[in-house]
């Protein structure tokens, strides 16, 4: 979020643009991301935002200068057919969204997806645009398209404190000094929380600890690849990934650890894991049973009470404002938070996509985001 604010806001403004980042571009959340790109979701607003993903991803090169890595691989999500109504209404909103999406059922399903095994009573929601990347890439991507239109990135610089006076942000405190500014934004992932409560904003968010684990595929895996897929039945999800490796984590994260200091905690994955994420891949594509395990890791999610990412100001410090919260699913949705955040801030209202809904106001206004699954990281 921060190489994406910086490059919008770079690209709206001739302010001076400081970005700050504590160890090095990627150390945090997004250089651990499975960036999946994706526009399944059960709302409108957030379709949108991940069509301006799919977009912008597609052609990097164009709005970047730089390669994303992009897989085009298309996604499918797998639900039993008491799911219908709800599948075919999220096709629906991706349709009107202007994406290419489709329910699928029986022979259908194989033909996206060749190497797997459906049941009788299964369907699917196909999204033929979608795909993954190389989150490296785009981070760094972002980071020198800023650093050419004029901001300046200190790297290894940790943020102490964020500096209010009568209801105003003035400056930010960090370990090289203090920064005089009017403006600014917050999207320090699992360090979110703390810096906000420094500022006196309390903002309801909670870290926790997903797993990921990696495996290369058998040389008889019948196909070259496979698409992204979201398995509701079996809880998890995988997509492709260079040299013949899947990725896979589950889509339950309701028992994963709390984390209370992002500063320490294991970024190492359990052999039970691994057995887990085996056994759910196999029931899926068969072939798998023969893959090698090539370990993994742990990253972190920074939870929302409604799994979707507050944006905006933030109340009662003016000047200060909020990308945070992100849930697991930010990686796609960053295009639009750059340039919805870059119009709010400098123009002082959404012009391109109304983002207020995610607005920091909301829980305490009881009018969180409602979604059609039990899985958040889906929403």
């Amino acid at each position: 979020m921060g190489v994406s604010i910086a490059h919008h806001l770079a690209l709206s403004t001739a302010a001076r643009i400081v970005l700050l980042e504590k160890r090095h571009i990627g150390a945090g959340s997004s250089g651990k991301s499975g960036a999946i790109i994706r526009q399944h979701y059960s709302t409108d607003l957030l379709v949108r935002m991940a069509r301006e993903g799919v977009l912008a991803f597609r052609d990097f090169p164009s709005h970047v200068q730089a390669e994303s890595g992009w897989i085009g691989s298309g996604c499918l999500i797998v639900a039993s057919e008491k799911d219908r109504v709800a599948a075919a209404g999220n096709v629906d909103l991706m349709r009107k969204a202007g994406a290419a999406a489709e329910l699928r059922a029986g022979i259908d399903l194989n033909e996206v997806a060749p190497e797997a095994e459906f049941a009788d009573d299964e369907i699917g929601a196909w999204e033929p645009e979608a795909g993954c990347l190389d989150a490296a890439s785009v981070l760094h991507g972002y980071a020198e398209s800023a650093r050419r239109a004029g901001v300046v990135i200190e790297a290894g610089t940790e943020v102490l404190d964020i500096e209010a006076d009568r209801g105003a942000i003035r400056s930010i405190a960090t370990n090289g000094g203090r920064i005089d500014c009017g403006t600014a934004v917050l999207c320090a992932g699992p360090w979110a929380r703390r810096l906000a409560g420094r500022a006196g904003v309390d903002l309801p968010l909670t870290v926790i600890r997903p797993q990921v684990a990696f495996f290369r595929r058998p040389g008889d895996f019948g196909g070259d690849s496979h698409p992204v897929i979201g398995d509701l039945r079996n809880g998890f999800y995988c997509r492709p990934d260079a040299g013949g490796r899947t990725l896979a984590g589950a889509l339950d994260v309701s028992a994963d650890e709390v984390v209370t200091n992002p500063d320490s905690y294991d970024e190492g994955i359990s052999g039970e894991f691994i057995g887990w994420t085996h056994d759910r891949l196999t029931r899926r594509m068969p072939a798998m049973r023969r893959a090698f395990s090539r370990g993994g890791y742990s990253g972190l999610y920074t939870l929302t009470p409604d799994s979707h990412p507050i944006l905006g100001e933030a109340p009662g410090v003016r000047g200060l404002y909020l990308a945070v919260g992100f849930s697991g699913h930010g990686f796609k949705l960053s295009p639009a938070v750059g340039r919805g955040l870059a119009e709010l801030i400098t123009t002082g209202g959404y012009r391109s996509l109304d983002l207020s809904p995610l607005r920091p106001t909301r829980f305490a206004e009881d009018a969180p985001i409602r979604s059609a699954y039990q899985y958040g990281l889906l929403s």
